[in-house]
């Protein structure tokens, strides 16, 4: 009985020790028509400091000429005037440019003809909205079309990528497992359990953690929909901690040697063990 139990541990040792890690895989828990809702719909709204593109758009090009800033000579598909930012922030069309906005500190842009409107907390289609309605009440484009598009708005994504760096947001929606796809997923040394969002609420930042390992945590996270100037941080794992000096990799250290030849030594001898136990049973 003794022989036995000794040799399940033993061998349960040896397995624990070669098995594959099991925080590599994403989302582990989740089953087949498993249903998971977030904790918002995760639309960008606008706040103070953000720049924007509007482009405003009409049958009257006299009407255009009021409401898209003159940036210069244009291409544009129309091949006319150009009408913009001037910084190559525009989508031609027709000889017109869009035009970069920042909202200010409360919430307002500097509108042509409309002067100050506020757009805080709007999202791009209320803001497309808001000034249209504010040009058709003031009788000022008989057919105006606005469109309002992200420019200058970035994520930033660090650590344990593929390619860490500024990701810029280009739609209404996007989460963090889309922000971390933008950054080519993470290396195979990142740590999916401890995975860190700062985001800025008010004039503080919070940490936010996330397990990728488990589905529940992510759909269910207040940063699985990430926002402008969230800061994304993938954790190295313990393994690479441990290799990590001021020097560079511990392989270059003589007790690394020392060690890989202990463990080494180590299971040769519970090898050695076990293969001695089964033949003294048989």
């Amino acid at each position: 009985m003794k022989k036995t139990l000794v040799l399940i541990v033993i061998v349960a040792g040896l397995l624990t020790a070669c098995r594959t890690p099991r925080d590599i895989a994403y989302m582990q828990d989740a089953k087949p028509n498993t249903v998971f809702t977030t904790p918002d719909d995760g639309i960008i709204r606008f706040q103070p400091g953000d720049r924007l593109n509007i482009r405003l758009h009409s049958r009257d090009e006299e009407q255009m000429r009021l409401f898209n800033i003159w940036g210069g000579w244009g291409g544009g598909w129309g091949g006319g005037w150009g009408y913009g930012d001037g910084y190559g922030d525009g989508y031609g069309y027709g000889g017109y440019n869009s035009s970069a906005y920042t909202v200010d500190e409360n919430g307002d842009i500097d509108f042509p003809v409309l002067g100050h409107v506020n757009i805080a907390g709007q999202t791009r289609l209320e803001v497309e909205k808001t000034i249209k309605d504010l040009i058709l009440e003031r009788n000022l484009c008989t057919d105006p079309t606005i469109t309002v598009s992200f420019t200058n708005m970035n994520i930033a994504v660090m650590g344990s990528v593929a390619a860490p760096g500024l990701k810029p947001i280009t739609k209404d929606r996007t989460t963090i497992m889309e922000a971390l796809s933008m950054a080519r997923d993470l290396d195979i040394n990142g740590k999916r359990t401890n995975v860190m969002v700062m985001r800025q609420e008010g004039d503080t930042r919070v940490p936010y953690l996330v397990d990728l390992t488990r589905a529940d945590d992510i759909y269910n996270s207040p940063v699985y929909y990430v926002k402008q100037n969230d800061i994304i941080y993938v954790e190295p794992n313990d393994k690479v901690k441990r290799n990590s000096t001021v020097n560079g990799s511990v392989g270059y250290q003589p007790g690394f040697w020392i060690s890989l030849v202990s463990s080494t030594a180590a299971m040769i001898t519970s090898v050695a063990a076990v293969i001695y136990l089964i033949k003294r049973g048989n």
